[in-house]
């Protein structure tokens, strides 16, 4: 399966959970979104951000919450990624279903790391967005920059912790999709390669 072969049939086939896909099928398409993704950040940077000397109190406003961050920051690539996630999910599930797995295992654990993102970005971004703020204010005093790097040492252990709870199901994906097919039919249909 070619490359553009690929991304037509996710898009086609974005409602469909039943059945198997290749493992072209599922990283051509995530190559596909990856490097949309790259050229819509580009896009974002070029036509949402402000100017260098006006930045820190940009970012500062927009770690106040999610939903400030991804609408101001990077609403195109939010978008993007909002409008390729069901077929991702789709061909996820078909390629659990390839290796005769239940697909409900690849949506749970995507399910998983989506909503830690949310939770880690959630809990850290206000208080970025605070280090943010004194670290670009020139009037800020040995005091607060001095709680600020204390303030950093305990989000970096927490980031960590939230990170890792991430990692470990992010690799199971990695894996899953990874893995060679069954040969001929299983259960969830006919060798996608016959």
């Amino acid at each position: 399966m070619t490359m553009t072969e690929a991304i037509r049939s996710n898009i086609v086939e974005c409602l469909n959970f039943h059945g198997r896909s290749p493992r072209s099928a599922y990283w051509w398409y995530v190559l596909f979104v990856t490097l949309g993704s790259l050229v819509t950040f580009v896009l974002d940077f070029l036509i949402f951000w402000p100017p260098m000397d006006q930045i820190g109190p940009f970012l500062v406003e927009s770690f106040g919450s999610v939903s400030d961050f991804y609408i101001r920051i990077m609403p195109i690539t939010t978008f993007w990624y909002l409008l390729n996630y069901l077929p991702l999910i789709a061909v996820g599930v078909r390629r659990m279903h390839d290796c005769n797995w239940p697909g409900w295992w690849y949506v749970a654990t995507v399910i998983f790391v989506t909503v830690m993102s949310f939770i880690t970005f959630g809990i850290m971004g206000p208080q970025s967005a605070e280090m943010m703020r004194i670290a670009f204010d020139p009037a800020a005093s040995t005091v607060e920059i001095n709680e600020m790097l204390a303030q950093m040492d305990d989000m970096n252990r927490l980031s960590s912790i939230l990170s890792g709870l991430q990692t470990l199901p992010s690799l199971l994906i990695i894996i899953w999709m990874a893995s060679k097919g069954t040969e001929g039919p299983n259960k969830y249909g006919e060798d996608p390669l016959a």
